[in-house]
């Protein structure tokens, strides 16, 4: 039996929707307190509600967690924590915890709520040598611990779809178990170890679902003409199957990713990284009603409940709203990625090529040229490319805490 680690003091970074989340659960544990590292910490208050009406949890009321600090410095903030929540989405990661980095002290667990984009790579390279020296975790999930959406902001955030169990990857693996006891009791959900990061990398998630989805509703737009706002579907529960099937297009070369690894290297476990259907069943369970197609398990899923495309309202409507993580994280820190490992292993990726040049065109950027990654912008990107990974030996180095013996 492990002890867990003698940590109370939490420091959940970035102000968005899962940072929102995260604070009212932790919060509202006596076990813990909780500090915030945001931008706009002015706008914060000492309490966070979560309200659960609708979703899985409606059961247990709504959730009302406290604050310790709130704060821009990230010096204050990681004071005295142990544990820290990076909550942001995957373009935010790097930026995270270069500012948090130089104060986070011996001991201490670093970790992603949601690991894919390359935290995995990420984090070794800011933290370096200082991972053994100065005996520090890093963990992500493999998913986040709820669907969620701020309602009032620095105030409140509504429960949409909390999961039944997490994943969690660790490094070193023999801190597996450790923390995901922790995390245990900061969500209140079971945590179980990940064999690997590459899991989390490899996993159809967000970076295929949102691409997708946002294809297959916007592929003839141009970029300008509103939308009459009641003529904008919802984001899962009027799933229509064109898109279902730029969702399954994509998730295919996920699988073929995933068998070419297997092929060159059988040693590495990659048996979660499921087809994306059977991955939502199998997460949602009985929050899913109608298991029968992609297209059925997203508009019946309890979990995907009221979601929204990002939509801004302009003059005459409403119109796609580009400068969101639907694009600034599944991009560069998603599809992209995906395309770098392909590479590495000489995959060819004809749908998620497709899907991410019609996405960059709104952009303004060149991600892919020609059905490859364009070498200049691999700076702006999650690509392990960019943190010196040449070949697919490598990046399992970094992902699978593997001897060579097992490659």
């Amino acid at each position: 039996m492990y002890a867990e680690p003698k940590v109370h003091q939490v420091t959940i970074c970035t102000g968005g929707n899962a940072s929102h989340f995260s604070a009212a659960i932790i919060g509202a544990n006596p076990m813990f307190k909780v500090n915030v590292l945001t931008r706009r910490p002015k706008e914060w208050k000492n309490q966070i509600t979560a309200y659960t009406k609708g979703s899985a949890w409606e059961s247990k009321g709504d959730i009302t967690g406290n604050i310790q600090l709130v704060t821009d410095d990230a010096k204050e903030a990681c004071k005295g924590s142990k544990f820290y929540i990076i909550a942001g989405p995957a373009h935010t990661h790097e930026i995270v915890l270069k500012q948090i980095a130089p104060y986070v002290e011996k001991d201490s667990f670093v970790g992603a709520l949601y690991g894919q984009g390359g935290f995995a790579w990420m984090a070794p390279a800011i933290f370096k040598n200082r991972l053994k020296k100065d005996n520090i975790t890093i963990w992500a999930l493999l998913n986040l611990p709820a669907i969620c959406k701020t309602r009032v902001y620095g105030e409140s955030v509504n429960v949409i779809g909390p999961k039944k169990l997490l994943q969690c990857a660790v490094f070193p693996p023999e801190k597996a178990d450790m923390t995901c006891c922790y995390l245990d009791d900061l969500y209140g959900i079971p945590t179980v170890p990940l064999a690997n990061f590459l899991i989390i990398t490899l996993t159809p998630s967000n970076q295929i679902i949102h691409p997708g989805r946002v294809y297959g509703v916007f592929k003839d737009w141009d970029g300008k003409t509103p939308f009459n706002p009641e003529q904008i579907p919802l984001l899962y529960e009027d799933m229509d199957e064109f898109s279902a099937e730029q969702m399954q297009a994509l998730d295919d070369e996920i699988q073929l990713i995933k068998k070419a690894i297997l092929k060159k290297y059988p040693g590495v476990d990659l048996s979660p990284i499921l087809p994306l259907k059977e991955r939502v069943i199998r997460q949602y369970g009985d929050q899913v009603k109608d298991k029968s197609t992609l297209k059925t398990v997203f508009c019946t899923n309890q979990g995907y409940r009221t979601a929204r495309f990002p939509m801004k309202q302009v003059d005459g409507g409403v119109v796609l709203d580009v400068n969101t993580r639907f694009f600034w994280e599944d991009i560069p820190y998603g599809l992209c990625v995906l395309k770098d490992i392909a590479q590495l292993l000489g995959v060819a990726t004809p749908n998620i090529d497709r899907i991410a040049e019609w996405h960059q065109k709104f952009m303004n950027k060149q991600f892919f040229i020609k059905g490859k990654l364009n070498k200049d912008l691999l700076k702006e990107t999650g690509c392990p490319s960019k943190y010196g990974i040449k070949n697919i030996e490598q990046l399992l180095k970094v992902t699978c805490n593997l001897p060579k013996a097992n490659l």
